[in-house]
């Protein structure tokens, strides 16, 4: 199948990718020159494992072709896929801009016959209808199309086996005709197909990235509980947990979440339920609870700091990723600075990306022995591998202090204490 995915981010060339490795001819557009000429060599441009392996094999296999050209793509597409970024705008509801100027372009370059367009942008309950409306304005002669809404559910980090292995399909659409070539084209992933309406597939992915915000707000509400009471948090939710109506997974405790998705997700699903005149307490709680959880780490370092130098370890807002919009660290990094902290800082991938942020406010570090020298306090903020293996002995001796805050609960506390580390976590 011939298919195209308008937009390069970590949606669309994962997606991509993968859809070129089942054998499907796979036309990727851009806006961006030098970014095209870089993807054309095999370069991600982002960090995501497995990513640029992906891409080389399917490029050596001519299964991928990079371009800057709506006709020589969208015109010879089955399905196109919209693929751009929806940021949200300072009142929280999505930016759909980009939507409706790329949804113009496909329709004006849709081939003769019938075409899928298809959005996995995450936009708001209604978008899909514009841009069928947009679409039919510029259309050809002879061209005929059906949207559809076929939401993404990867997670960064592990974006490429989600993406071959994702807990499920959604397909949502208004046209049968249109149903039946995004089955065909998800053929070879082993996952259920959720066959939808248009407003329901456009509610789905808001539905779920605000479901994973709440139990994180929740599990980091319970932490302060038990920061408060003298309780364990880990011991707490081990055994809230073990309810199988509630689960483990992703009832985590930490400095809060961030990234390209749940946050502007939680903002925009706001902002659609008071338009459409709904109390949006519950979520409004859930945002305030993951700011709160910013301050605690702050308020933290500022009382146990017994002066101003300090490392950071981990600067991306998860694992295995370079990114960090959104990211707790630049937020807690943006504060201490303005409290008049000295800061070292070391991060596997994102330092350049902060820089980009922070500049050189703060120092930066190859290795997180060098950030640690004559630091008092190290505070870790991202669950790297790398950190969940540190030498805590080899950490000590570096430290002017003693002071170890873990924003992740990633260390055995009693361990820390032998070694002589004054231990802070989340809830702990």
């Amino acid at each position: 199948m011939k298919i195209t995915i308008v937009g390069h981010g970590y949606v669309g060339l994962v997606t991509a990718c993968v859809f070129a490795d089942f054998g499907n001819d796979v036309w990727v557009i851009g806006r961006n020159p030098e970014k095209i000429e870089r993807l054309k060599k095999g370069d991600p441009i982002f960090y995501e494992p497995e990513l640029k392996e992906l891409l080389g094999s399917v490029l050596e296999k001519g299964k991928i072709h990079f371009t800057l050209d709506y006709k020589e793509s969208v015109g010879v597409s089955d399905i196109v896929f919209t693929a751009v970024g929806t940021p949200p705008q300072t009142t929280g509801e999505a930016d759909l801009s980009m939507v409706f100027d790329v949804a113009e372009k496909i329709g004006k370059n849709l081939k003769k016959g019938f075409t899928v367009v298809s959005c996995k942008s995450t936009v708001a309950v209604g978008t899909n209808k514009k841009v069928a409306e947009l679409i039919e304005k510029v259309k050809p002669v002879g061209a005929e199309f059906a949207v559809a809404s076929c939401p993404e559910f990867l997670s960064q980090g592990t974006a490429v086996d989600n993406t071959f292995h994702p807990d499920r399909v959604v397909i949502g659409s208004d046209s049968q005709k249109a149903i039946e070539l995004l089955k065909q084209l998800h053929e070879p992933i082993d996952a259920p197909n959720i066959v939808t309406d248009l407003a329901s597939a456009e509610l789905i992915k808001y539905s779920a990235n605000a479901m994973l915000a709440t139990k994180i707000s929740y599990a980091n509400a319970i932490a302060l509980y038990s920061e408060k009471a003298g309780a364990n948090v880990e011991l707490v939710l081990d055994a809230v947990g073990m309810d199988k109506r509630i689960g483990r997974i992703f009832m985590n405790p930490g400095v809060g979440y961030g990234g390209s998705c749940l946050p502007k997700d939680v903002k925009a699903l706001i902002q659609i339920g008071r338009s459409m005149g709904i109390d949006t307490s519950f979520f409004d709680a859930v945002e305030e609870v993951n700011l709160v959880m910013r301050q605690n780490v702050i308020d933290k370092i500022v009382k146990l700091s017994r002066d101003k130098n300090i490392a950071i370890l981990g600067l991306s807002f998860k694992p295995n990723t370079d990114d960090i919009r959104e990211a707790p660290s630049v937020y807690i990094i943006k504060e201490l600075l303005e409290r008049g902290f000295s800061i070292n800082a070391y991060d596997p991938e994102a330092m350049n990306k902060v820089k980009d942020v922070v500049g050189e406010k703060i120092n930066y570090f190859d290795n997180p022995y060098d950030a640690a020298e004559g630091v008092d306090t190290v505070v870790v903020l991202t669950e790297w591998n790398e950190f969940r293996e540190l030498d805590l002995e080899k950490l000590k001796k570096e430290m002017k202090g003693d002071i170890l805050i873990d924003g992740r609960n990633i260390y055995n506390t009693e361990r820390v204490r032998k070694i002589g580390l004054k231990y802070f976590g989340v809830g702990r």
